[in-house]
């Protein structure tokens, strides 16, 4: 009797199992605890859109597929623009990029669902339909694929984003379940998609940025208050690489290996940091070379996770080999200056002082501070300091067409 008992909780037990797998309650409570790993992993490629591939194999490892695809297609034609894919043999995945979408049985039913709806291969086509179309026979037999699901979860410019997953006929159609668990994944997918192209527009912007710094003569670089450097010029690495003015990298911070010392470097940063001065200038030994600092921008109050709290340090170096000639026509036009106010300019930004740019100009000390204060009323400013800091910030802008 103890044993027929048994025996028939055991019976129960199956049968109950068996009807939640039909019901997909067991499937569910599944999908549900992998997606947090899933989502992680989605998130954590956002900028690495090559490692998409990974989180396909997992999400159809999830569905019991073998095949998924990421496509970014288009609404008004059969054309394929870019894809990620596992599980597709290639020649099967280069037919129907090529000419199989044009016969792709789920295309049109994808495009006129609700953006991040679900829908499932036998909810468009009846199997035996199926079987004799010519979707199914160049590439899902091939794969030894029947059934599909997929959503398109993102539409911009007449383009669109959905992703596909395929099994085969013996592991059976895609369930309820299964198409409520995709659906939750759509608006992350979506997400995830735009902030792809977010991180792409910023880094171009970067690149841009970069090519511009590259571009003028003289080193530019952003260190922060402990003098490690974050980012530099091609003509600040070349110099500061060779310790061609006593300056040196180690160890990611900015030093002194000739010339003048560490510490030198350090009080002019403090007395920046510290509002004592808006521009320090530093004379590189006897090569007529000039270091200048200014503050980058002031430390900001608001609530920033992972950001650099400190006070950024913009470093000019000005090599007297390498001079920064400022375009007198731009500086007519921009600040209605006289040719001698712009000679005088251009030796200012290359960091002479106005004493040492009277010499060179053989002009007097006092014709040169008369035309210093004629080019400080035009531009705005009230100080030399902020006057050499406006000329170095436009010097790209202001540039010499014979450069």
């Amino acid at each position: 009797m103890v044993g027929a008992s048994f025996h028939l909780v055991l019976y129960l037990k199956s049968a109950i199992n068996v009807y939640k797998k039909a019901t997909g309650d067991v499937g569910l409570k599944d999908l549900m605890s992998a997606a947090p790993k899933l989502l992680d992993d989605l998130y954590e490629n956002t900028t690495r859109p090559e490692q998409w591939p990974v989180f396909l194999e997992k999400i159809a490892n999830l569905f019991s597929a073998d095949t998924a695809a990421l496509r970014l297609s288009d609404l008004n034609s059969p054309v394929i623009h870019h894809s990620y894919t596992i599980g597709f043999r290639q020649s099967i995945n280069r037919f129907y990029e090529t000419e199989g979408v044009e016969r792709d049985t789920f295309r049109e039913a994808l495009a006129n669902s609700p953006l991040g709806k679900a829908i499932e291969s036998t909810a468009v086509i009846a199997d035996r339909e199926f079987e004799n179309s010519t979707h199914y026979q160049t590439v899902f037999r091939p794969n030894d694929n029947f059934y599909a699901m997929g959503a398109q979860f993102e539409r911009q410019n007449g383009q669109a984003l959905h992703i596909g997953i395929h099994r085969p006929r013996r592991r059976g159609h895609f369930r309820r379940h299964e198409l409520n668990a995709l659906e939750l994944f759509s608006p992350h997918l979506r997400r995830v998609s735009r902030l792809s192209h977010l991180f792409a527009d910023l880094n171009q912007a970067l690149d841009d940025a970069q090519h511009a710094l590259d571009q003028l003569p003289f080193g530019v670089w952003h260190m922060d208050t402990n003098l490690c450097i974050r980012w530099m010029n091609s003509t600040a690495e070349e110099a500061i690489s060779a310790h061609t003015f006593g300056l040196g990298v180690q160890s990611n911070r900015l030093r002194a290996f000739s010339g003048p010392s560490s510490s030198t470097l350090r009080q002019m940063t403090r007395r920046l940091i510290d509002n004592q001065s808006l521009v320090e200038t530093l004379k590189l030994g006897g090569t007529g070379a000039c270091l200048v600092m200014m503050q980058s921008r002031k430390s900001g109050t608001e609530f920033h996770i992972g950001r650099s709290t400190s006070q950024g340090i913009l470093c000019f170096l000005l090599d007297p080999c390498r001079p920064a000639q400022l375009n007198p026509a731009q500086l007519t036009i921009m600040y209605q200056l006289t040719p001698a106010e712009c000679r005088l300019a251009t030796l200012l930004v290359s960091g002479l002082d106005v004493n040492e740019a009277s010499a060179l100009l053989q002009i007097s000390r006092h014709t040169g501070r008369t035309q210093l204060k004629s080019i400080m009323r035009k531009t705005g400013v009230r100080r030399q300091a902020s006057l050499q800091r406006l000329l170095l910030l436009s010097a790209d802008t202001l540039r010499s067409n014979d450069d």
